[in-house]
C-alpha cells in the first residue's frame, strides 16, 4: 500500500496485524489525510504575534509565513541605531514564525494522534 503522502507501508506487517487492523489502517489513513488537508487550508488563515526579547518590536505572521505587520512600541527612540533596530525586527519576526510553526505542528499532531489512537483501539479488539 502506498498512501498519497508518499509513505510506503509494508504489506507483510499489515497482514501480521490482522485483517481488521489492516482495514482500520487503510480507512483511518484516508480519513486522516482528508482531515489534514482541510486543516492545512484553515491554518493558512491562522495569525500569530511575535515579539523582540524586550517587547519593543512586534510582528504578525500568517499560516503561510507571510509577514502581515511589523510595528514598534511608541517608547522606542533608538531609530539612529540601525543595527539594534534591525535586530529587534528580526527577533520579532523569528518569534512569530516560531509560534506559527508550533501552532501548526500542534494541530497536525493532534489529528494524527486521534487517528493513531483509533487504529490502536481497533488493533486491541483483534487481540
Amino acid at each position: 500500500m502506498k498512501p498519497s503522502s508518499g509513505v510506503v507501508v509494508n504489506e507483510d506487517i499489515l497482514k501480521a496485524l490482522g485483517a481488521r487492523t489492516a482495514k482500520a489502517v487503510r480507512v483511518k489513513s484516508a480519513q486522516m489525510e482528508a482531515e489534514l488537508a482541510s486543516k492545512i487550508e484553515d491554518l493558512e488563515f491562522l495569525v500569530k504575534e511575535g515579539f523582540s526579547t524586550d517587547r519593543l518590536a512586534k510582528a504578525k505572521v500568517d499560516g503561510n509565513h507571510q509577514l502581515l505587520e511589523l510595528s514598534f512600541d511608541p517608547s522606542y527612540a533608538d531609530w539612529d541605531n540601525q543595527k539594534r533596530t534591525c535586530a529587534l525586527m528580526v527577533e520579532a519576526v523569528n518569534d512569530a514564525i516560531y509560534k506559527i510553526d508550533l501552532a501548526i505542528e500542534q494541530e497536525i499532531s493532534s489529528i494524527k494522534y486521534k487517528y493513531f489512537s483509533q487504529v490502536i483501539e481497533e488493533s486491541d479488539k483483534d487481540n
